[in-house]
């Protein structure tokens, strides 16, 4: 049989598509499929997650990564292990071994951010967030953070643009709605904070965030007996010492010395350093005659406010004025 060859026209053509196909070896070299057993074990642990088995959850995650260490997922699944048991700086390392594989994973981003937040940096948590809705614009979990984390750093204006996204994405959400409501009464938009809050609870009547926003307008608006009931059911709702602050003021403005104290004692053992629940304890103190808890009080107040500032200029000058009146 005669040798057939290739023509000088022929061997170009090899050649030009040659050089198209080269870039793709390294892609195709470098993928392989998932050891069926490492999918299986993660999901597993999902469910297990899921049910509240936080150890058995560990265990499948860990499981999985024995079939295949370069799998990100099992390492954000079990940063979320360790952000349930409260161990942030592990779940910040897990994800960051999950970015170093996927740095387009838009989950762990996310997780990222919440770990940021919780640690109080809400800075670095705006970058986290960021950088997951850059991704996916439909990480709501991270829209809604990126939005308390901005509200933290006083951001208002660009807070109240991702909660107009929010609800676009979520229309029918109470908690998406509640946050609306909390950020429009951040705002001194106190009409638009009833009308989120009412839609709200209308869905949800336990809404934390927005009982805290119907509670805080109302007050504002000089009704702290209307407001009473809705910052109970926000201090209810576990948001920390805002709710439990709020309700001090609102029992301390009708006078009920003992019950202001008690709430603001509770927010004052989330947040030790709460100028306002500082002079609101040591005015509620005054009330119930504790003179000498309401001089401790108040001079803790006005001594960390020379130090840091925090108090606004009314505040600190009615403070001074009832210290004065206590006597030593």
């Amino acid at each position: 049989m005669r040798e057939r060859r290739v023509s000088p026209a022929g061997r170009a053509s090899m050649l030009r598509v040659a050089s198209m196909l080269a870039p793709l070896l390294p892609s195709c070299f470098a993928a392989y499929p998932l050891h069926e057993s490492a999918t299986l074990h993660n999901d597993q642990g999902i469910e297990r997650l899921a049910a509240g088995d936080l150890e058995g959850a560990a265990a499948a995650f860990r499981l999985a990564l024995e079939y295949n260490n370069r799998f990100s997922e099992p390492y954000n699944n079990l940063a979320l292990v360790e952000i349930r048991r409260g161990n942030l700086d592990e779940a910040e390392a897990l994800l960051r071994r999950a970015l170093l594989l996927n740095e387009d994973f838009a989950e762990a981003w996310t997780n990222l951010g919440y770990v940021r937040l919780r640690r109080g940096d809400a800075a670095e948590a705006v970058a986290a967030f960021e950088e997951s809705i850059a991704i996916d614009p439909g990480q709501l979990d991270a829209r809604y953070n990126l939005i308390l984390a901005l509200s933290e750093l006083g951001e208002l204006d660009e807070a109240w643009e991702q909660v107009l996204r929010l609800d676009v994405a979520t229309p029918d959400d109470p908690a998406a709605q509640g946050l609306a409501a909390w950020i429009a009464s951040r705002l001194g938009r106190h009409d638009e904070a009833l009308g989120w809050a009412t839609r709200a609870l209308a869905a949800d009547p336990a809404q934390p965030l927005a009982n805290l926003a119907a509670g805080v307008t109302l007050l504002e608006r000089g009704a702290a007996d209307e407001a009473e009931p809705y910052l109970r059911a926000a201090e209810a709702g576990d948001l920390g010492p805002a709710a439990s602050l709020s309700l001090g003021l609102a029992l301390l403005r009708l006078g009920r010395w003992t019950e202001s104290r008690a709430a603001f004692a509770a927010a004052l053992e989330a947040c030790p350093d709460l100028l306002p629940a500082l002079v609101g304890a040591g005015t509620a103190a005054a009330g119930e005659g504790d003179l000498a808890a309401a001089r401790e009080w108040l001079s803790r107040a006005l001594e960390q406010d020379a130090v840091r500032g925090g108090l606004d200029a009314p505040t600190r000058a009615a403070a001074e004025e009832l210290l004065a009146s206590l006597g030593e």
